[in-house]
Order: C-alpha cells, then sequence, then structure tokens
C-alpha cells in the first residue's frame, strides 16, 4: 500500500482525506469491539510494578540508566517523566 506523507501530497489531496475522515466519524456508532475494550480495561487497572533505575559513579559523576523501552527517559542525572516532568539528581 503507498501511503502518502502530509508533506508531500496537494492541498486537494490533504482536503479529500479530511472529509473522508469527517464522514467516516460522523457515521461511527462509537462501539468498541468486547476484546478491545476489556483489553483497555484490563491495562487501566494492571498492578503497577516498579520501575528499576540503576545509577552509577563514573569519574565522580552520576550516570543513571533506565529500561530502553519504559515510561522514562533517563540522560546522565536528568531523568525525564511522561508528563514532562524532569528531574535532576545531583550528588553532594
Amino acid at each position: 500500500m503507498n501511503k502518502l506523507a502530509i508533506d508531500n501530497i496537494s492541498h486537494e489531496e490533504f482536503e479529500k482525506a479530511i472529509q473522508e475522515h469527517i464522514t467516516w466519524a460522523s457515521e461511527w456508532d462509537g462501539a468498541l469491539p468486547a476484546d478491545v475494550f476489556f483489553g483497555l480495561w484490563a491495562d487501566l487497572h494492571r498492578p503497577k510494578q516498579p520501575l528499576e533505575l540503576k545509577a552509577h559513579l563514573i569519574e565522580g559523576q552520576l550516570k543513571i540508566t533506565a529500561p530502553p523501552y519504559g515510561p522514562v527517559k533517563v540522560v546522565d542525572n536528568r531523568i525525564y517523566l511522561e508528563d514532562g516532568l524532569e528531574l535532576i539528581i545531583n550528588l553532594e
């Protein structure tokens, strides 16, 4: 299937795609298949597991690491949370 990127389609093609989406949305009754609904419900109620971060001192500097596909991003001593909050941990 040939997918077009938004930056290389014409204005007319973009307008047509928007109109098709509006038409589709106006006809959708809002129903979700049971497997989708209950899958999402289970995800929301799944017990939260702790996230393990590891810290190392390298030449006097704190280096923190996190699992590569976890909910936080870590760079050196900075932890970036999903909500945009940045935690900075400094050693004294």
